[in-house]
């Protein structure tokens, strides 16, 4: 855990306490049946869908969760999690993160917000989730101001994405609210076949209309922003688990291995084989990784482990 006590000289000579506490920050990802009931976390706890499906407690009931939604649990509030088999098969990967400190409850209450919303999968706000929980894992804890920001704009993303969901939806313009329902369907289906038809078709739209709609508004072809979803979905499973790298390129939506490789390759800079081979970036010690589909934690604080396992010390290496 960091305490990150940061004071902020203005210039009219006004000092202001920042106090942010990370307990943990990771990704998750399930290939076997799981089922967590924690007693109220002490803490507020994010965690963010991005591949495959769960169900998980939302307002007293329990919720199938998506890639693309958002969950936020507050201090106390009860949190409940299933994985289990959901349109013939298991399959769940997700961001978390567990957190404390005056900055976050300011952030939280600045303005009305709900337990469960959806957002887009933005690149940029998943490359801050990952060099968060990069730089949490370090063995040498050199940059806490560092931590500190990062924690802070992954807060500040995700408000922004929000802002943008509901203007879009809420927008008079028919093109915007047709963009954002080909989003959301790219989302959910990116790790399947999926045909630029398909997209179309959800939207109502022809493919002609579709593919210049989604690029006028987005930035991105459907070919493209489908690609960077994979991509990125391909890169965690290598990082975090041990199943085959030709395994993983089908499962993340890819006909071909050869392809894969390519599109991979021009993506990152480095083949899927080099950084399977890179060990995690300054891996802490007595840090445990349940591979093969299971749990992986890793930089958890003590109060963090006590969370997650109330009554007993956590499974050690090739225990489920």
């Amino acid at each position: 855990m960091f305490y990150l006590i940061i004071k902020i000289y203005y210039l009219a000579g006004m000092v202001t306490i920042v106090d942010v506490r990370l307990h943990a920050c990771a990704y998750s990802f399930h290939t076997l049946p799981f089922k967590t009931s924690f007693t109220p976390p002490p803490f507020f706890l994010f965690r963010l869908q991005v591949v495959g499906s769960c169900k998980a407690l939302v307002n007293g009931r329990m919720t199938r969760i998506q890639p693309g939604d958002l969950l936020i649990y507050q201090p106390g509030e009860p949190y409940h999690l299933v994985v289990e088999e959901m349109d013939g098969r298991i399959e769940s990967g997700d961001y978390y993160l567990l957190c404390e400190g005056s900055w976050i409850q300011q952030w939280w209450e600045s303005r009305p917000r709900l337990l469960h919303q959806r957002i887009h999968l933005d690149a940029g706000m998943l490359s801050l989730w990952q060099q968060l929980s990069m730089e949490q894992h370090r063995i040498v804890q050199d940059s806490p101001e560092l931590i500190r920001h990062l924690l802070c704009a992954l807060c500040l993303s995700l408000d922004r994405l929000s802002v943008e969901a509901v203007s879009v939806e809420d927008a008079p313009k028919r093109s915007n609210e047709m963009v954002m329902r080909m989003r959301r369907y790219i989302n959910e289906y990116a790790l399947s076949p999926l045909r630029v038809e398909d997209v179309a078709d959800h939207a109502g739209l022809s493919v002609s209309r579709a593919v210049h709609l989604f690029k006028e508004l987005s930035g991105y072809t459907i070919i493209q922003y489908t690609q960077e979803i994979r991509l990125s979905n391909a890169l965690e499973r290598i990082r975090y688990t041990d199943f085959s790298l030709e395994n993983i390129a089908n499962a993340c939506g890819f006909a071909t291995y050869s392809y894969f490789h390519k599109v991979f390759k021009a993506r990152y800079g480095i083949s899927p084989k080099e950084i399977r081979k890179r060990p995690l970036e300054n891996k802490p010690e007595g840090d445990y990784v349940i591979t093969s589909g299971d749990l992986k934690f890793t930089g958890l604080s003590a109060d963090a482990l006590r969370f997650h396992y109330p009554h007993g010390d956590p499974p050690q290496p090739g225990n489920s």
